[in-house]
């Protein structure tokens, strides 16, 4: 897993593949985004079709409002296309087929159309998030055999993340909660992120960046909306989906890196000791990407700085993105 610069640098968000300085070597850097990105406006459908991204969109009894009965994705677009697109639309689907949840068949169709547009916008770096609701239902928890399915799609510029939270890494609080993994849900990304949201302000109540989720069993789970990988006594090491994570894209896209490597590697719980004795921990996702992970609960996990595996990592990872994005976006826009 050594990262051949001259065959493919990172990829810092907003622009063509460059050198950048060594603060600043990750994927991630949305300071380095393009002004054209910056300034474009967010896109918004809905079933389809064009919406103002400034009007009321959903009935008052859609049951993704009401009851949160609904499912979500959020990718990210480089230069226009979607990193792993296909990968996020099946998740969605088998979350659907999980629980019941009729989708649209044009799903792919209104994913296109929405980054269409953005694009002619000047917007082509871009956060994009997918949602599919149930629909608009009648008062009570049991939904109509005939509800349509609501899906949205909104497309906005990435955020503007401190480059210090690459080049230093961040901190994390233990969520006092628990990620429930015989819940029933477990492991889809559902609308319901009132867990999450909670244990992101106690940990900012904290002092801490992220929070970070144990299941039932006390085993190291997921971040609020990350997965976590560690180096345990040598071997890099990413919670198993029997501890409740949700199976991320970016956590796979990590897997599929070192599964080409000479780097040690499994799916394994983890305990909260065996973390606090990591040499070096990170966090993945698809808006952030690779982020170093260099604190929990006030103290530091290895020497307190992002480790060399996890700086690999980072690296290996914009070159991916290059690979799948930069080089054949205009070949494969979605």
């Amino acid at each position: 897993m050594t990262a051949d610069r001259t065959r493919a640098p990172n990829v810092p968000v907003g622009g063509p593949p460059r050198e950048i300085a060594a603060a600043d070597a990750h994927v991630g850097d949305a300071q380095a985004a393009d002004a054209h990105t910056a300034g474009a406006a967010p896109v918004v459908w809905v079933n389809g079709r064009p919406a103002d991204t400034h009007a009321p969109h959903l009935s008052a009894l859609d049951r993704g409002f009401t009851l949160a009965d609904g499912l979500f994705e959020t990718m990210r677009a480089y230069d226009g296309t979607i990193f792993r697109a296909d990968r996020h639309l099946a998740r969605l689907r088998a979350g659907a087929a999980a629980f019941g949840l009729p989708v649209p068949d044009a799903l792919e169709t209104m994913l296109d159309g929405a980054l269409d547009a953005a694009r002619r916008g000047g917007l082509r770096d871009a956060v994009v998030r997918l949602t599919v609701s149930r629909g608009v239902g009648v008062p009570g928890v049991a939904p109509a055999p005939t509800a349509e399915p609501t899906a949205v799609v909104a497309v906005h510029p990435v955020p503007r993340f401190d480059p210090a939270i690459y080049a230093r890494g961040i901190s994390a609080h233990v969520a006092t909660g628990r990620r429930n993994e015989r819940a029933q849900t477990a492991g889809l990304k559902t609308l319901a992120y009132t867990d999450a949201v909670a244990a992101l302000a106690e940990a900012r109540q904290a002092g801490a960046d992220d929070a970070l989720f144990l299941d039932t069993e006390e085993h190291v789970s997921e971040a609020t909306s990350s997965n976590i990988f560690l180096m345990r006594r040598g071997t890099l090491v990413t919670p198993p989906l029997s501890c409740g994570v949700l199976p991320g894209v970016t956590r796979a896209a990590v897997l599929d890196i070192v599964a080409g490597s000479l780097l040690p590697h499994e799916e394994s719980a983890a305990t909260l000791d065996e973390l606090h004795d990591a040499s070096e921990a990170f966090l993945t996702s698809s808006v952030r990407e690779i982020v170093p992970l260099v604190r929990l609960a006030g103290r530091p996990l290895g020497d307190g700085t992002p480790g060399p595996v996890t700086q690999r990592i980072m690296t290996a990872y914009g070159e991916l993105v290059f690979r799948e994005c930069w080089r054949h976006g205009d070949a494969n826009e979605r």
